[in-house]
């Protein structure tokens, strides 16, 4: 039930809140009364005063007006110096207005109001992307504001289609969202399956990115991550063309992709800023990272444990008379020098920038430096264990990133009791896992496991723009050609 809107239950709600002004002014000739509703610092107060205000004493048509309704009719219909005005007839939606920036005039014997969308925080300036970075392309990205994020999509697709739908979300924060999509492209099963999971999502606050991907993620038992986030506007709009969907949420510099699967997360914006080869050639470079980065560590222990037979005689050796002073075996060798890498990782994300890059670099070759020096690691396990984290930073997508950190401990884990054989069982349990997975209805391994080869140019190698002819079929079911 709508609860009608009264100044005076405002003053009441708001009597201790220094920064909420509940203010009645008047018309100069005939004293027709209203409240001012707003937040000090969230409004824009040289607008405010200008667009708003100024009508009551410089327009005299405002001046002239004898009770509410005609006043309430004659700032709606432009007497008013400001466009984004709107009509509200409910006490939640006008706080849920006025708490994010906008401010409302309240006419109490209508029972009615008006919001003026004046917001004028303070918020940061449209810059380059930390993580995202391309020599040859955009250099604005995403902020923490909205309507700014909203705003760097439409400049990119200009289209009478793109359709920008919002909602809130939480009981006490009440965070806006809003949904973004190609009318003409998308399949709208998505948008509402999406729509449904954030109607669900029933909790006071959402804080953290992680709080909105456990509620719209498919499924939320996989340490792989469903849902895709860009900083890059381009990025975004590239998707939107393809028929996926974007969430965008207020108070985040990022916005989610859906559907997601794991191909899209292996690509970079660097990928299509270069020549078609070099392109080809750094993702599958990636690929292979993500392919050792998994299973060098446990590698290792099976061929040191159990398949000596696989190195080369010379090698073998090499590695024996290395660890004829070591007092560990090769698993707890791998097992604790992975420990310490994360810890220093982990360390180096909790300091200042500035200090945190340096203790990296240098924790990490003084402690390495010394464990060999002390015996306590064989200096083979250091090289393996070294280019194993760095193929890890190889992976474009930082949640992906943190997936693959967990697994190489379980494929090293397993090649300690089974060796070779458990490295099999692992990537085994890996593929189908990944196989088993949905993502809003498609593949999570798709297109790799799709039988149609026209979507099948952009993914293990990136082919000329010329063959970028067709739409995921899976994300887009009726309109799939894009290029003729």
């Amino acid at each position: 039930m709508q609860q009608l809107i009264e100044s005076q239950y405002l003053k009441n709600l708001f009597t201790k809140s220094g920064d909420v002004l509940v203010r009645e002014i008047k018309t100069a000739k005939y004293k027709v009364p209203m409240h001012i509703f707003c937040v000090d610092g969230l409004v824009n107060s040289a607008v405010f005063d200008q667009a708003i205000l100024r009508p009551f004493a410089d327009n005299t048509a405002v001046r002239e007006c004898k009770n509410q309704q005609e006043l309430y009719d004659a700032l709606f219909t432009g007497m008013a110096y400001h466009g984004f005005a709107s009509k509200v007839k409910d006490m939640d939606q006008l706080i849920q207005g006025v708490m994010s920036g906008m401010a409302g005039l309240i006419f109490d014997e209508l029972h009615d109001a008006i919001l003026f969308d004046v917001r004028g925080f303070d918020k940061r300036s449209v810059s380059e992307p930390s993580d995202e970075g391309v020599m040859k392309g955009a250099k604005d990205c995403f902020i923490e504001v909205l309507r700014t994020n909203t705003a760097l999509i439409r400049r990119r697709i200009r289209s009478r289609y793109l359709v920008i739908e919002q909602m809130t979300v939480g009981r006490v924060n009440r965070a806006d969202i809003a949904i973004a999509y190609l009318s003409n492209i998308v399949d709208m099963e998505n948008v509402e399956q999406l729509k449904k999971a954030i109607k669900k999502i029933d909790i006071d606050n959402t804080p953290t990115p992680a709080f909105i991907e456990e509620f719209i993620s498919s499924n939320r038992s996989s340490i792989f991550p469903q849902v895709m986030y860009t900083q890059r506007p381009d990025r975004c709009s590239s998707n939107l063309t393809d028929g996926r969907v974007a969430l965008i949420i207020d108070g985040m510099p990022f916005v989610y992709i859906l559907p997601c699967q794991f191909p899209i997360l292996m690509q970079s914006p660097e990928d299509y800023a270069e020549n078609f080869v070099i392109g080809s050639c750094l993702r599958t470079i990636r690929y292979l990272a993500f392919i050792l980065t998994i299973i060098l560590p446990g590698l290792y222990i099976a061929i040191t444990t159990f398949q000596h037979q696989m190195l080369p005689i010379e090698q073998a050796l090499s590695i024996q008379n290395a660890k004829v002073n070591v007092p560990f075996s090769s698993a707890v060798e791998v097992f604790g020098l992975l420990l310490s890498f994360e810890i220093i990782i982990e360390a180096g994300l909790r300091l200042p920038k500035t200090v945190g890059q340096a203790m990296s670099i240098v924790g990490g070759l003084v402690v390495g430096q010394a464990a060999v020096s002390a015996n306590l690691i064989s200096p083979a396990v250091v090289i393996v264990i070294a280019f194993t984290g760095i193929a890890g930073f190889t992976l474009p997508n930082q949640d992906l990133a943190n997936a693959v950190r967990v697994l190489r401990f379980g494929i090293a884990l397993l090649a300690t009791f089974f060796g070779f054989f458990g490295i099999v069982i692992g990537i085994t349990l890996i593929i189908i896992h990944l196989c088993s997975l949905d993502n809003y209805g498609v593949a999570y391994l798709s297109p790799f496991v799709d039988a149609e080869h026209k979507t099948h140019k952009d993914t293990l190698f990136r082919f000329p723009v010329r063959y970028f002819k067709y739409r995921p079929e899976g994300i887009a079911r009726d309109n799939h050609r894009k290029q003729k």
